[in-house]
């Protein structure tokens, strides 16, 4: 029997910077290229802000690449003493000294980005100049380093793998029998930009492994669900995106309209100095981006509240509510 489970948007994702030592093809950067690196002072207060109204308990810390943003520990700090859980998704290029410093400053749980573990399947995700030799010593190094992270950081923390599968399957498929074998969490994510043959190559993954469907969680308000799948004794989850639009973000929208859309609203994100609200991922300019002040009085945030009591007495009447009771 399949479990399902219903719940509110957990998280607020954070974009710290842009800075990566990766140049992966599928990276989107949680929306813009360009944004600043984030002012500590200023998401510190509009965390204050949102919460009420949103009711988020995690911050999920993105990029760029999380880990050089300079005050970085001293951020995770300051959110911990607010009350939040700290979520932190890294490329793994991290000291592997830094993971106790950065447990020890309030990080929670931590998602690595690993996508194949061939160094010619992994340069054929980046867009680098590099020689084929120095650039195949060069992926060598960083897998490893990954790795390495990876299996200590099990050790302390709540720990998970993020596999991309884009326009092939034997780098994901490495990288689940690696997570089988290490007992370490995954998470399988379709490459956006790479349409319906990511989402059939996770399928022939799936068929491929004998992989039986388990679960379902579904998010409301968002268009972010995961299916779970069982191997044996082994879980893991793929990460979905179903159909699901703000009216007043999206119905007059013209990627929309033309099919050109490939998140939906997925949640809501922080950039940017000064900060900056960001509700579509393709797309910049007022409703989609917009600042902390206009966003508290915005239509979306209205909608927002609503849609989010709505679902509160939606679970509450039906007895659907044990993964929000911490919240409400």
């Amino acid at each position: 029997m399949i479990k399902t489970v219903f719940c509110l948007p957990r998280s607020v994702r954070v974009k710290l910077n842009t800075r990566c030592q990766f140049k992966c093809k599928f990276c989107h950067q949680e929306g813009s290229m360009s944004a600043k690196d984030i002012n500590k002072e200023e998401f510190i207060e509009a965390l204050r802000v949102l919460r009420k109204d949103l009711m988020f308990y995690r911050i999920h810390f993105t990029g760029g690449e999380p880990t050089l943003y300079n005050e970085f520990e001293s951020l995770l700090k300051k959110t911990k003493k607010l009350g939040f859980s700290n979520a932190l998704t890294t490329n793994g290029q991290l000291d592997a000294n830094n993971l106790i410093k950065l447990k020890k400053a309030g990080l929670d749980s931590i998602n690595f980005s690993l996508h194949a573990l061939d160094p010619y399947a992994f340069l054929n995700i980046q867009n680098v100049s590099l020689g084929m030799k120095d650039g195949v010593n060069w992926a060598k190094n960083c897998i490893e380093k990954t790795i390495e992270n990876v299996l200590s950081a099990n050790k302390i923390l709540d720990t998970k793998i993020n596999c991309v599968v884009g326009y092939n399957t034997v780098g994901p498929r490495e990288v689940l029998g690696f997570c089988i074998k290490n007992n370490i969490k995954l998470r399988f994510l379709n490459d956006l930009t790479a349409g319906e043959t990511a989402l059939n190559n996770i399928k022939e993954i799936l068929y491929k492994e004998n992989a039986e469907i388990v679960g379902h969680e579904i998010t409301f308000i968002s268009s972010s669900h995961r299916l779970d799948y069982k191997i044996n004794n082994y879980n893991f989850g793929v990460k979905c995106i179903r159909q699901f639009f703000l009216k007043t973000l999206c119905d007059n929208c013209n990627f929309k309209k033309g099919g050109r859309c490939l998140e939906g609203f997925y949640g809501i994100r922080l950039e940017d100095n000064p900060l900056r609200v960001r509700l579509c991922l393709n797309r910049s300019g007022k409703p989609f981006v917009q600042t902390l002040s206009s966003f508290l009085k915005s239509p979306q945030l209205k909608e927002i509240k609503k849609e989010t009591s709505d679902v509160i007495k939606y679970l509450r009447r039906d007895s659907l509510i044990e993964e929000q009771r911490k919240i409400i």
